[in-house]
């Protein structure tokens, strides 16, 4: 458990680690967070922290420093500066404000051939230089692969193995895009992150992993099918095929080293010697949504950079589209909202996670088509309780059960955890329109967010409210409710369902502050 030491030194390295100022927190897990921070010259970076006091704790994180260190080249995240031993370890590395593969497939779709020749090229020259170190990365996969226009950043070197490092227990990586070698425990190789190499591109061409149900199924299902090599490579292009299928290689003998994957790609890419940048090879729809990730980042820093230096000199910024909502700096209100769907009104109570930002444009209210950050899941939910969704992880949650892979989500501001059914419920890739805009109504006053759904969705959203309409509602059952996530394990919200919603939009969340409000719409897809 965190003793109260560790607990006063994170409170005073609250504001900074080492030099670098924190200017908002990233992400939090169980063991640790990552912050967005700012060096005494202005660089942005990006630093880790290890939040327990675990003796084998801190030397994992000692040794990942180490390891990370060791790595250069252009198509990974330098590591700019750490203190392992400090009272909160710390490890800042480059900021790189650029969306993930798997975001990326997950909001776009699929590459095509040229496009998926230039992101395993940068990849490959990744590998190459992670294993020029004497490492293997061994968590190869979409999530911890960035693309910014520049080209693909591997990251995260938590499980990384070095030869000259002895190891006592193997530690495996996604089992969905792990070498079976390495799902079975047995010594893992530089071809182990090829195997991971060729399981990314697969995801990048079809949209799942090549494993059997493509990863789908319980954790011991994944790592069975994962040790016994049940590929499913079904819906691979064939012009893919001589790039993605010999480093799914079953035999690790048998795959191509990366430097062999990078002259593949050499030779390919060569017949465009006119492209550079991801602009050149990636398609328009990718290219956007790098783009706008990156201004809405680039925002999110210059608005926290002048919540810590107010009086700071500050430069221009370009209006940006959807953007990321940063950890909440007070605790989220439970608020009474009204759901209108067609001519009905539906009472519902909502907790909502929200950000004190700035809402930089002009007018009383804002409507717009518009994305979301991410894909938007309305589920619905088996068990609401206060506090993070527990992890298993006996440092921190000794006496809770873990929750349930996939249907977890806790809110930004670590108040709430839901966990959902396994009903499929619905996904929002995209509403019709969103709006932030002012209540006046006696006992309702202050802003509101409301959406539009597109007419698809509005059927979807009709059947599911009016599956779970009229459940009872006891004070400490949360039946009939829904929750409003996005990606692994994120709440945007949830709520109580009384009657079914029939109309096209829906109030998300009431009397709050037009700030609160309008981020809220930013993070649904206003511009």
């Amino acid at each position: 458990m965190q003793s109260d030491g560790v607990a006063d030194a994170i409170e005073a390295a609250h504001r900074s680690f080492g030099p670098f100022t924190v200017l908002a927190e990233l992400a939090s897990g169980g063991m640790g967070r990552i912050y967005l921070a700012r060096s005494p010259g202005g660089r942005t970076v990006a630093v880790k922290t290890l939040l327990t006091d675990s003796a084998d704790d801190r030397r994992r994180f000692a040794r990942e420093v180490v390891l990370a260190q060791r790595v250069r080249g252009v198509f990974t995240a330098s590591v700019v500066e750490a203190d392992a031993h400090a009272p909160v370890p710390w490890m800042a590395t480059e900021y790189i404000p650029a969306p993930s593969l798997r975001d990326l497939v997950e909001g776009c779709g699929t590459l095509g051939p040229s496009a998926l020749y230039w992101v395993a090229a940068g990849m490959a020259e990744a590998l190459v230089s992670i294993h020029a170190a004497g490492l293997v990365h061994r968590d190869v996969k979409p999530s911890n692969v960035l693309l910014p226009a520049e080209g693909p950043r591997v990251i995260d070197f938590g499980i990384s193995q070095a030869g000259d490092v002895t190891r006592t227990q193997a530690a495996l990586g996604t089992v969905a895009y792990a070498a079976p070698e390495q799902a079975r425990g047995e010594p893992t190789t530089a071809a182990s992150d090829v195997f991971s190499l060729g399981a990314t591109l697969f995801f990048l061409a079809v949209g799942r992993a090549p494993y059997r149900d493509g990863g789908a199924g319980s954790a011991m299902e994944q790592l069975v099918r994962a040790a016994t090599g049940e590929l499913d490579v079904s819906g691979l292009p064939p012009e893919f095929e001589p790039l993605v299928l010999p480093c799914l290689a079953l035999d690790p003998a048998d795959r191509p080293a990366p430097a062999d994957v990078l002259e593949l790609c050499a030779s390919r890419l060569g017949e465009r010697p006119e492209a550079r940048g991801g602009e050149d090879w990636l398609n328009p729809a990718w290219i956007e949504a790098i783009e706008r990730h990156r201004e809405r980042r680039t925002r999110a820093v210059e608005v926290a950079r002048r919540r810590v230096e107010p009086d700071a000199v500050t430069k221009a910024v370009p209006p940006t589209r959807p953007t990321s909502r940063l950890p909440a700096e007070v605790p989220a209100p439970r608020t009474r909202l009204w759901w209108a769907g067609g001519g009905t009104a539906l009472a519902v109570v909502l907790a909502v996670v929200l950000v004190v930002r700035p809402w930089e444009s002009g007018g009383e209210g804002n409507t717009a088509a518009g994305r979301p950050d991410g894909p938007v899941r309305i589920l619905e939910v088996e068990s609401e309780s206060p506090g993070v969704c527990p992890s298993g992880s006996p440092t921190d949650f000794a006496s809770r059960t873990p929750a349930p892979d996939g249907r977890s989500f806790t809110s930004d501001d670590r108040q709430t955890c839901v966990i959902a059914s396994t009903a499929p419920g619905m996904t929002v890739n995209r509403f019709k329109e969103v709006s932030a805009f002012e209540n006046k109504e006696p006992g309702q006053e202050g802003w509101a967010v409301q959406v539009t759904f597109q007419d698809t969705d509005r059927a979807k959203f009709a059947e599911l409210t009016g599956k779970i309409a009229g459940r009872d509602l006891p004070v400490n059952d949360p039946g009939g409710m829904l929750a409003i996530v996005q990606g692994d394990n994120r709440l945007l919200a949830s709520v109580a369902i009384r009657d079914p919603l029939t109309g096209g939009s829906a109030v998300f969340a009431t009397r709050l502050r037009k700030n609160e409000a309008r981020f809220l719409a930013q993070a649904l897809g206003a511009p």
